[in-house]
């Protein structure tokens, strides 16, 4: 740096200079600080989302904290009669299986009402039969179902259209535009107790059976529910063995060792068979289809 030393010329601005070297820092540490006060969020204007652990094969919910955890659009929820009748859209269009309660409806053999009795608020859903095959249900006011299919939204002409039925308007006008469920598949859900004492009315049927897991017998037979119910697990089906409560899908019939081993090739010793054959003679068995952990 020149300094020229006239009086009233350099020397203010070697001052000057002096000054402002001075302050740059301070302003840079200013403008540093406000900076970062900009990006830091105040508590009052952001909450960090936190995600539910979601349930098997199902997507997780994103939450804030103190908000209510409610799926947005694209969200899987988990598919309850409570869940559908609340929040139909997330569910229009979708193939689901639900479990529920069966209740009477005075309208007609094709359709029926559903609820899920875990939820004190549910004032069930429509059900509609579309199989091509009549669904009989005993004793309805006991029993529980298993239905599978779409869920849209109710308008009566469309259904009758689609599906050639022939429903009395006057009995669904309360139905209209609320989401119903067209039941491609349909099971009695019976308890394994139900079952137990009046094997008859399920021989040959599809059920649904919710149960906890009690002996494996070999790698194609184990006993549910504290060995009231046979299973034979013909396909090996996989268990989880840390889920001890089970559905198991399939069909019931009357158990007959020799034509369960002709059918399937069951491969039982001597000693097993001797065993099916004294505990289940005259029993039934479930020749299930499908193994799954209760939700």
């Amino acid at each position: 740096m020149i300094i020229n030393d006239k009086k009233g010329g350099v020397r203010t601005s070697v001052l000057a200079l002096g000054l402002l070297a001075l302050l740059l820092p301070a302003c840079q540490q200013d403008n540093q600080a406000f900076e970062d006060t900009q990006q830091q969020p105040t508590t009052s204007e952001y909450q960090t989302p936190t995600t539910t652990a979601p349930a098997p094969g199902r997507e997780p919910l994103t939450r804030t904290p103190n908000r209510p955890m409610t799926a947005m659009r694209g969200q899987q929820m988990e598919a309850t009669t409570e869940n559908i009748s609340s929040d139909p859209d997330n569910f229009i269009g979708e193939m689901v299986t639900v479990r529920g309660d069966v209740k009477e409806v005075d309208t007609s053999r094709d359709t029926f009402l559903m609820d899920d009795e875990r939820f004190l608020t549910s004032e069930g859903i429509l059900v509609i039969n579309a199989t091509g095959e009549t669904f009989v249900i005993p004793n309805p006011d006991e029993m529980q179902a298993q239905v599978t299919g779409e869920v849209r939204l109710f308008t009566l002409v469309d259904i009758n259209t689609a599906y050639g039925l022939d429903l009395d308007p006057a009995l669904y006008v309360e139905y209209e535009n609320q989401p119903a469920i067209v039941a491609e598949s349909l099971a009695l859900s019976p308890t394994p107790e139900q079952v137990a004492e009046n094997p008859t009315i399920f021989y040959n049927r599809h059920i649904a059976m919710e149960g906890r897991f009690n002996e494996l017998l070999a790698s194609n037979a184990f006993t549910f529910n504290n060995g009231e119910i046979l299973v034979l697990n013909a396909d090996e089906l996989e268990i989880i063995p840390e889920n001890e409560d089970l559905v198991v899908t399939g069909v019931v019939r009357p158990f007959d060792l020799a034509a369960l081993q002709s059918e399937y090739n069951l491969n039982w010793d001597a000693e097993l068979q001797q065993r099916m054959q004294d505990q289940y003679s005259n029993s039934l068995v479930l020749v299930a289809d499908g193994i799954y952990p209760t939700r």
